[in-house]
């Protein structure tokens, strides 16, 4: 790995993670948006933070070692804020409901027609239906038969010798 994948991996995950978080507050007009720009405001801290310690100069122990934590650590710290993300979104859902179930329940319920209604009824009132021919497709929009690869020649069977 070298220290340009390590830059380009922070900023792909936590701008993915900000993307996220300006879907669902599009999406969501109701939710609030104080919880999501603050976990904007968290991923942008933790970019900064990883990209200082990715510029660093001196690093103790291995620079091998050193990069793998910061990886984890970019993961990590991305797994708990998209955990925070899932909560707020959790609960812009159960206030969504709530707020719908009276207006469907005020709607009347279509009712069906009796079947025996439609059984009863003369033939002659209902048309009755035309069965239309398929359309064929035209020759040029058929596909072409795959050729077709030619026997296998047998050896001639060996006379035998009397």
């Amino acid at each position: 790995m070298n220290l340009r994948d390590i830059k380009k991996d922070i900023e792909y995950i936590l701008s993915a993670f900000v993307e996220d978080c300006s879907i669902f507050v599009t999406v969501n007009p109701k939710a609030s948006e104080d919880k999501v720009a603050g976990l904007i405001d968290e991923a942008v801290a933790l970019y900064n933070d990883l990209r200082g310690k990715v510029g660093a100069k001196k690093v103790e122990g291995s620079r091998k070692l050193y990069y793998m934590d910061l990886r984890k650590e970019l993961l990590e710290k991305t797994d708990a804020l998209y955990e925070k993300l899932s909560a707020a979104v959790k609960t812009a859902g159960e206030e969504a409901p709530k707020a719908e179930k009276p207006a469907a329940a005020k709607k009347p319920a279509a009712k069906k027609a009796p079947a025996k209604k439609a059984a009863e009824a003369p033939a002659e009132e209902a048309p009755k239906a035309e069965k239309k021919p398929a359309a064929k497709k035209p020759a040029a929009e058929k596909k072409p038969a795959a050729p077709k690869k030619p026997a296998a020649k047998k050896a001639p069977a060996a006379k035998k010798a009397e």
